[in-house]
């Protein structure tokens, strides 16, 4: 089983129990508070069933953010579950709205302190403690931000119970405005939490970069690997708490492609160990001739770089077909190796002296090749490699 489906099977698992209980707690809290006249515990009730609504939210999301990349969403579905964790931040701001207005236009309700009233209290502070770090422990290990709101959700809801427990106690010593005051502390805490919550996940959905220690650690992950230096230019966006990394390296000047390939694979495949959060790493590669430590994010610009100005390879290799036409017969031309460094180009001619003419002077062939090839005026220096077929 892919690891998205194993995250999506643990998000739809803690929410159901969640919601189960929120169903129950909710009922018991709406009934106890009718007969109670208890404005402050039928909204602590409409804030479980508030709990209900979310917990649906949070389970058809899972399920839809969990899913992989395709053709139209190529980074994955992620940001259904920021987008999601918006949403029910606002619901939670009206639930609030509506709690306060309920409690300052129906004060002509006498509560009671009763005992059913008193146990609902007590059995949601008590199973909703526990939804919380059961939800909150699924929502770390499989790095949701979505579970983890709604984990903090449910510790709302046993705070919110605390509050109107203090106003059972205030009607229970003879301050029925308590329950009023106890009904705009849980109003309170549902707004809290909702703006945290809002405010949160629309940073992600602008891309703010994720803590910067983080990103601190990063960079040291990658410097302790004893190939690369100087990791510069990082960039890393956040999705529903996992991290997408851009990062520049530098190798040596004369690394091949394919080393420079391995190096890059190497570096990502540290980073995503050490650090489980970071899902993907992009890795640009540097030689390094121009090593910058100063900054590791460099302001972007559209000023051409100097090497840019040099030809590629298809004009290069078209040039020297003609310069070196006399030697066509052992030069192997496609497998010129070219380095672009200091700004300038450097060649490396590589040549068969199994196919050279008898009696052949290979030191004289390799004076004609490099003085054949002085006319490419953007050449700095150039070497001629000879290699053995038989």
């Amino acid at each position: 089983m892919s690891t998205l489906n194993q995250e999506k099977k643990i998000a739809k698992r803690v929410t159901l129990v969640g919601a189960f209980w929120d169903a129950v707690l909710g009922l018991v809290k709406i009934v106890a508070g009718h007969f109670s006249q208890s404005q402050a515990l039928l909204a602590d009730g409409i804030h479980s069933l508030s709990d209900l609504i979310t917990d649906l939210f949070v389970y058809f999301t899972s399920a839809k953010s969990r899913q992989g990349p395709d053709h139209n969403h190529p980074y994955g579905h992620l940001r259904f579950e920021t987008l999601t964790t918006v949403f029910l931040g606002l619901v939670l701001i009206i639930v609030a709205l509506g709690i306060v207005y309920d409690s300052l236009s129906n004060q002509s309700l006498k509560p009671q302190s009763t005992w059913y009233g008193l146990a609902a209290i007590l059995l949601t502070i008590i199973v909703k403690e526990a939804i919380f770090h059961y939800t909150k422990k699924a929502g770390e290990q499989i790095n949701s931000k979505m579970l983890i709101a709604n984990a903090w959700h449910s510790r709302s809801d046993a705070l919110s119970s605390i509050a109107v427990l203090a106003g059972f106690v205030g009607i229970y010593l003879g301050y029925p405005q308590a329950d009023v005051l106890a009904s705009i502390i849980v109003a309170a805490l549902i707004a809290k939490l909702a703006i945290s919550m809002i405010w949160e996940n629309l940073a992600e959905l602008v891309d703010t970069a994720p803590d910067p220690e983080l990103i601190k650690r990063i960079v040291e992950t990658a410097q302790s690997l004893k190939e690369v230096m100087a990791p510069h230019d990082v960039r890393a966006r956040s999705m529903a708490g996992k991290v997408y990394l851009d990062m520049h390296i530098h190798v040596p000047k004369n690394a091949t492609v394919s080393e420079g390939h391995y190096l890059g694979d190497l570096v990502a495949y540290t980073i995503k160990k050490a650090h489980p959060e970071v899902v993907d790493v992009l890795v640009h590669i540097d030689t390094n001739e121009k090593i910058q430590t100063d900054s590791l994010l460099r302001e972007p610009t559209t000023e051409k770089p100097p090497l840019l100005k040099l030809p590629a390879r298809n004009q290069i290799l078209a040039d020297l077909k003609f310069l070196l036409r006399q030697h066509e017969s052992y030069v192997d031309i496609p497998d010129t190796r070219l380095h672009y460094l200091h700004n300038h180009l450097s060649l490396e001619i590589i040549a068969t002296s199994d196919l050279v003419p008898e009696q052949a002077d290979l030191k004289q062939l390799t004076a004609s090749i490099l003085q054949d090839i002085e006319n490419a005026k953007y050449i700095k220096n150039a070497t001629v490699l000879w290699r053995i077929k038989s």
